[in-house]
């Protein structure tokens, strides 16, 4: 039987919004399937900077996708490798449609370019009328996530991406520019690269090994169209564990030790 390389969702899935997993006991699951000859990576939207503690926490010893497929790494101390030719450093050009932007909003709002995981984590914007957070890890993608007195504000969130499609479209560049239904926040990446194709051309680098998912959300279903087997944990809506092979129970880093434990 071919070993298999598990592709884990971040969000949503090894960890919950606040950030933090649900439980202590992944890691010994992962290191017991690794003897095995198993592989274990990520499939994420994030830029490297941002997965490294993730994957170091959790033992993680496989590729990993990111930037929405734009380039992986074999592992984490391996090179990047571009899935897309010449892609443009859309974090740069994002700041700065975005500086232009909060330049015509009211007087109180709080814009910055930092570590928003960072920003998440410690709850820095909970006095702040109107926060606006840019990621500053990303190169080739952007991510935006915009609090209103701590909340999430979908509207100000709207705004932005109407905004910053209108500004793209006008240059020609090919962006796609959307706010993600699962957090609220605003992402934007180039539409000739994909989760879906990175995976397409992982399989002729890996092809000794089946792939597997474990997500949360329809955006990871559809990913795993090209993928061998597509598993979900126990907070995923009910359409996506309609479609999954296996849906756990459990919530989060809990449903995905079940996942494995039932492998």
């Amino acid at each position: 039987m071919k070993p298999y390389i598990f592709f884990l969702d971040i969000d949503g899935t090894l960890i919950q919004p606040n950030q933090k997993s649900n439980s202590d006991l992944l890691p010994n699951t992962i290191k017991k399937l690794s003897q095995k000859g198993h592989l274990f990576g990520l499939n994420s939207n994030r830029a490297v900077e941002d997965i490294v503690d993730i994957y170091q926490l959790f033992g993680l010893n496989g590729p990993i996708i990111l930037e929405n497929g734009v380039y992986y790494k074999k592992t984490l101390d391996a090179p990047e490798i571009l899935l897309i030719e010449s892609p443009a450093k859309l974090q740069k050009l994002t700041m700065g449609a975005l500086s232009a932007y909060v330049n015509t909003l009211e007087p109180e709002v709080h814009y910055e370019c930092t570590d928003t995981v960072d920003i998440i984590e410690n709850e820095k914007y909970n006095e702040i009328p109107l926060g606006i957070y840019l990621n500053k890890f990303r190169k080739y993608t952007a991510s935006i996530h915009v609090f209103r007195y701590g909340k999430r504000n979908l509207d100000a969130a709207q705004k932005i991406t109407d905004y910053l499609q209108k500004y793209f479209n006008e240059k020609k560049m090919g962006i796609i520019v959307r706010v993600t239904s699962s957090f609220g926040n605003v992402i934007l990446y180039p539409k000739d690269g994909s989760k879906k194709d990175a995976f397409t051309q992982l399989k002729s680098v890996y092809p000794d090994y089946k792939f597997a998912m474990i997500g949360d959300s329809l955006g990871d279903a559809e990913t795993a169209e090209e993928i061998d087997f597509f598993y979900t944990v126990g907070n995923a809506p009910d359409k996506v564990k309609a479609i999954a092979d296996l849906a756990a129970s459990k919530p989060y880093t809990q449903g995905v030790i079940e996942v494995l434990e039932q492998i």
